[in-house]
């Protein structure tokens, strides 16, 4: 017979379970337009500025990521009951039924017990990260950088919405160096003059209705060039050097506020990057093509390499011992599973210590200084630990089911599978204690990642045999200290925990060797790998700009060696970039032009007899 109170009970809690993912859903689609970093400076004044920092296709997208993590992250608070809640400091009497609405309420900020910090901080990471994931607010400070650093030429149609009077003026001035008031003012009032233009019946690359929610900020953006026309009538009358720097750093931040709203109008009626790049091609500005680099290309024979030299390792190690031709033994499948987690976990630190890397050169901030090896060894790390726990899951998957369900059920009780002469594990400790003892494996991922970013230095031709081999002793020593580190700490840490499947420490140095092989392939395939594709592109887009700039570099330098030396050496300028690097990246493409020319004055003015006249300037213009 059914018992009627249970069935109301599972009724109740269906519908509050329905209620509760309803709540969330619906705060999950509120809360993601709220911003989830500092700066400002990237914000239009609109009732939801974060959408306008999208791309329009990419916008619902990235939201609906978002309301499916938030419902994950709701199911994943459920599964453990009640406790969960109770074991944070949160106690209070409610019915069973309750349960899921309360989670929900809990988890969207909505009751008086929010002292529960965690579940907000891991809310907010997620947030986040859709947002980093989308460019966003990267994407338009990315914009605004390569806006700076651009020449500008404004087409023949453009300049028709300049009054005659200052035309001429203004084409004079926008010739000067770029670092100039005089410069930077005209710079500024042509594109005052272009953005009034738009919708004034005549053909303009911008589309007046994708910038209407910004109207606000250009009423702000024309109010201070309004004030800044004054300011530059009364400094011609009066100038003063700390007059000129001050008018010169207000023009900057107008010029800045200007670029900003053309960056969000252009994401708005533009559904991809190219389209971007052509709208700010039609307003006159040299925009770079910059394509992707080719890091899979590189990181996959290396991880295939890894895989394919740690099982033959472990089956010889196995053959040699007599395990292999055991009745019933696993080595064979141990050995795969070894070298798939060796290949997936290795091939990973590489491709995020290049990833990585990239993503700092494009916001100028690598320096190859250890604050910036120390982010990119975090997220190695993290991702090798991952490995380690799922290739753990993989080999011991019906364990692992086990422990799982002991988990959720809160079974203390249940025992895993074990044989006569080993001791009886509690089922729910195995996924907790397994995760625990792969985190030491974080020191792994984080020291190759962090050596193999930190060898991408110098002369990108230096790709000899003595330079593979400098690589690879680098990585495999660094790798080899870092495994049996490692597995040291595994042993220890197992040991504390009671763990049967603990790691003897006799099979340190062999692990070790294994770990040193890895750090060799890897030191003698990835930065061979990278170099190559920087002295000769795989991409021809990538090969054209690269030949373009060494012809420039020749003509401006005088030989072809100079020119070489030039652009496959780094520079300080581009924070120890080399120029056949810097412009596979958007941010410095058009810096490595205006680096080019300085070097190229300088390198005249040191070599001229007689300096009594100025050096000619000189003008590299992209092709």
């Amino acid at each position: 017979m059914t018992n009627l109170p249970e069935v109301s009970n599972l009724i109740g809690e269906y519908w509050s379970a329905l209620v509760g993912f309803l709540i969330v859903a619906a705060s999950a689609r509120q809360r993601f337009n709220e911003p989830t970093f500092p700066n400002r400076e990237t914000l239009p004044r609109t009732v939801a500025p974060l959408r306008y920092l999208f791309l329009p296709p990419a916008y619902e997208r990235a939201r609906r990521m978002y309301i499916m993590a938030s419902l994950l992250l709701y199911i994943l608070l459920l599964i453990p009951g009640r406790q969960v809640i109770e074991t944070f400091g949160v106690h209070a009497n409610f019915p069973p039924q309750a349960w899921p609405l309360l989670v929900a309420l809990l988890l969207v900020g909505l009751l008086p017990a929010t002292s529960i910090k965690w579940i907000t901080m891991i809310e907010e990471q997620i947030r986040r990260y859709v947002h980093e994931l989308y460019l966003v607010p990267d994407g338009v400070s990315k914009t605004i950088a390569v806006l700076e650093d651009a020449p500008y030429e404004p087409p023949a149609s453009q300049w028709e919405a300049v009054p005659d009077a200052q035309r001429e003026k203004l084409q004079a001035d926008l010739k000067l160096g770029r670092g100039s008031l005089r410069y930077r003012w005209a710079r500024a009032t042509v594109l005052m003059a272009t953005l009034n233009q738009m919708g004034a019946g005549v053909p303009h690359p911008l589309r007046r209705a994708a910038f209407e929610p910004f109207a606000e900020d250009f009423d702000g953006i024309h109010a201070r060039h309004k004030a800044l026309v004054q300011d530059i009538a009364s400094f011609t009358k009066s100038a003063t050097p700390e007059k000129e720097e001050n008018l010169k750093r207000s023009v900057n931040v107008l010029l800045r506020r200007i670029y900003a709203y053309i960056s969000w109008g252009v994401r708005q009626q533009a559904d991809s990057d190219r389209a971007i790049g052509q709208t700010l091609e039609a307003l006159g500005f040299s925009i770079p093509v910059v394509e992707g680099r080719p890091l899979f290309n590189i990181v996959a024979p290396t991880a295939g390499a890894v895989a394919g030299i740690t099982m033959a390792f472990w089956l010889a190690h196995d053959a040699i011992g007599g395990e292999l031709w055991k009745e019933n033994s696993n080595s064979i499948l141990s050995a795969l599973i070894a070298a798939i987690a060796a290949g997936t976990m290795y091939g990973l630190a590489a491709f995020i210590a290049l990833k990585q890397r990239g993503v700092q050169i494009e916001q100028r901030v690598w320096d190859a200084s250890p604050k910036s090896l120390v982010t990119i060894a975090i997220k190695a790390g993290f991702i090798t630990w991952l490995v380690i726990v799922i290739s753990t899951v993989i080999g011991r998957f019906g364990d692992a089911l086990m422990s799982f369900v002991a988990l959720v059920q809160m079974d203390w009780t249940t025992v895993l599978p074990h044989e006569a002469n080993k001791p009886a594990v509690p089922a729910w400790s195995f996924l907790p204690v397994k995760i625990m003892t792969a985190s030491v494996w974080f020191l792994a991922g984080a020291t190759a990642s962090a050596i193999l970013a930190g060898r991408m230095t110098g002369d990108v031709r230096r790709t000899c045999n003595s330079d593979r081999a400098r690589d690879a002793v680098w990585l495999g020593v660094g790798l080899g200290l870092a495994v049996a580190l490692a597995q040291m700490m595994q042993s220890a840490v197992a040991r504390g925990l009671h763990d049967p499947d603990r790691t003897p420490l006799e099979t340190v140095p062999i692990v070790a060797l294994v770990g040193l092989l890895c750090g060799v392939v890897i030191g003698i395939m990835v930065p061979y790998a990278c170099k190559g594709n920087l002295v000769t592109p795989p991409d021809p887009i990538m090969a054209r700009e690269l030949r373009n700039l060494l012809r420039d570099a020749e003509a401006a330098l005088g030989t072809r060696a100079n020119a070489e030396n030039w652009v496959f050496s780094p520079h300080n300028e581009l924070h120890g970039v080399t120029p056949a690097e810097a412009i596979q990246y958007q941010g410095y493409a058009n810096l490595v032009r205006l680096l080019l020319n300085s070097d190229a004055l300088r390198e005249r003015e040191v070599n001229r007899p007689d300096r009594s006249d100025g050096p000619t300037p000189i003008s590299i213009v992209k092709r």
